[in-house]
Order: structure tokens, then C-alpha cells, then sequence
């Protein structure tokens, strides 16, 4: 079967899991959209699963358990395989969340052959950083049981647009060769074509922030900066010119925050019972 999407190999595994890993105690308090989309999964989930056995879970990137505790709660009786990449996220993890099986590795290696197949697999704002999301998706669905549903949330192509906008003004101003220092995003109608049978729910999320210094912190403490193998610095000039971009182009209507804009995207498949 063809490739319906470019893997990226660029992606510094070793980074992310230390970026995160930096971020275990902040994670939760800079991630408000995040949490509203494990909202929705788990909203999804327990409308999907009625009347359904679930006896094996799977949690793909359970970072700091916020999503692991409520699935727990929904679902107490299930064997919870919970994996992360960071070993920070697992200790912090385990510390709020007790029972679950934590195991501290790649997903997409993990994927490739997993022990099990599992009656629900859940991600929630982690397959955004597959080197192979085509791959990693397919093989999420192929860990299902018959009857089994996957439920996965992340971002798409619109994530963070106006700074990248922003950094493009900035670039030009200074007639230098433009770096994209936001993390690109697949398209809804990739995951389409990823899995076609699939349900794919997008919702634009609009935050806003008091200043562009104040959203790129956020980003921080959440440990999502740009992760390439090959990032590049950002001259000083262009950082100064993009902060002013970003004030000139999206200031919100209220005339004292900036907006940014979250680009989330939900698939939800269910393998056949036969």
C-alpha cells in the first residue's frame, strides 16, 4: 500500500523526552487545551463503550497521568498499559496514579510489536510527535481486538498559524532565508487518508495571552518546542520583528491579549467485531 504521509525523521527523539521530562511539574498548568481535549475523548469514550466489555486499555503517551486517572475511574476493573517516553512523566505518573502498568518508552517502538492486543487504545496530544504517524496509527488500529475502539486526539496544520505567520513577516523584513521554527502539523485530510474508516472530528481552539512572551512560555512549560533534529537559532533581529508581527496582525478584539490558535483534531475507529 502506498504512503498517504511523509514520514519525519527529523524529529530529535532524545529531545522530546527530555523537554517533557523538563516539564513533568508544570505540564498540567500550561496545557488548559489539552485537558478540554482528553474532555472530549473521555466524553466520546464512555458514549462508544456503553454496554461494551473493556479488559484491556492502552494509553499511548499518558505523560502525566491526568488522562490515565479519569480512564481509571471510568473503567475500574480494566488492565491499564500506560507508555510514555519520559521517565520524568511515568515517575510523576505513577506518583498520581496507581495501578496502571507504566512503561517508559517509544510508542512507535512499542507499536511496531506490542504483547497484546487491547479492547480500547486512547492517545490524547502525542501522535503529533511520530516520526511515522501513517505507521504509528495503523498499528494502534491493528492492536485492536474485534470490537475495539481507538480513540486519539492531537493537533493539526492551523496549530500556532499566527506565529508562524508572524515569523514569516519577520524573516522577510530582514531579507533572510525563512526557518520554520514552529512544529509542522498533518492535515485533517491526512488522518483521512491514514485511516479512511475512521471518524474525524476537528474543533479550532482560539486561546489567548497577554503578550507574545507570555505565549511562548506557555509553550515551554509545556515542554512542546520544536523538537527537529535540525532547528535552527533564531537571530535576534527576527525574534524582536515577530513579536511586533504578532502584536500588529493578532491582537484580540479586547485590544490587550494576542489569540493563538489550537488546531485539534479527534479520530475515533472502531474494528470490526468479526
Amino acid at each position: 500500500m502506498a504512503k498517504t504521509s511523509t514520514p519525519n525523521p527529523a524529529l530529535d527523539k532524545e529531545a522530546i523526552a527530555s523537554r517533557f521530562g523538563a516539564r513533568a511539574n508544570s505540564y498540567e498548568t500550561a496545557t488548559p487545551v489539552q485537558h478540554a481535549m482528553g474532555q472530549y475523548l473521555l466524553d466520546t469514550i464512555r458514549r462508544e463503550t456503553a454496554n461494551r466489555n473493556i479488559d484491556e486499555i492502552l494509553e499511548v503517551g499518558c505523560g502525566t497521568g491526568r488522562l490515565t486517572r479519569a480512564i481509571q475511574a471510568l473503567f475500574p476493573a480494566a488492565r491499564i498499559t500506560a507508555i510514555d517516553i519520559s521517565q520524568e512523566m511515568i515517575n510523576h505518573a505513577r506518583q498520581q496514579v496507581a495501578g496502571p502498568e507504566y512503561r517508559v518508552m517509544d510508542a512507535e517502538a512499542y507499536l511496531e510489536l506490542p504483547d497484546r492486543t487491547f479492547d480500547l487504545v486512547l492517545s490524547n496530544a502525542t501522535v503529533q510527535w511520530f516520526v511515522d504517524l501513517e505507521n504509528g496509527i495503523q498499528r494502534m488500529a491493528a492492536a485492536l481486538r474485534p470490537g475495539g475502539l481507538l480513540a486519539l486526539g492531537t493537533f493539526g496544520e492551523r496549530t500556532f498559524q499566527e506565529l508562524a505567520d508572524a515569523f514569516s513577516c519577520a524573516y522577510r523584513k530582514n531579507q533572510l532565508t525563512a526557518h520554520n521554527h514552529v512544529v509542522p502539523m498533518k492535515s485533517a485530510k491526512c488522518l483521512r487518508r491514514i485511516l479512511p474508516e475512521a471518524e474525524i472530528v476537528e474543533r479550532d481552539v482560539v486561546s489567548y495571552f497577554t503578550d507574545v512572551r507570555a505565549f511562548l512560555q506557555s509553550i515551554r512549560d509545556a515542554g512542546a518546542v520544536n523538537s527537529q533534529a535540525d532547528r535552527k537559532s533564531i537571530p535576534k533581529a527576527v525574534l524582536r520583528d515577530m513579536s511586533h508581527y504578532y502584536k500588529s496582525r493578532y491582537t484580540a478584539p479586547d485590544g490587550t491579549h494576542i489569540q493563538a490558535t489550537y488546531h485539534t483534531c479527534f479520530m475515533f475507529y472502531r474494528r470490526p467485531d468479526r
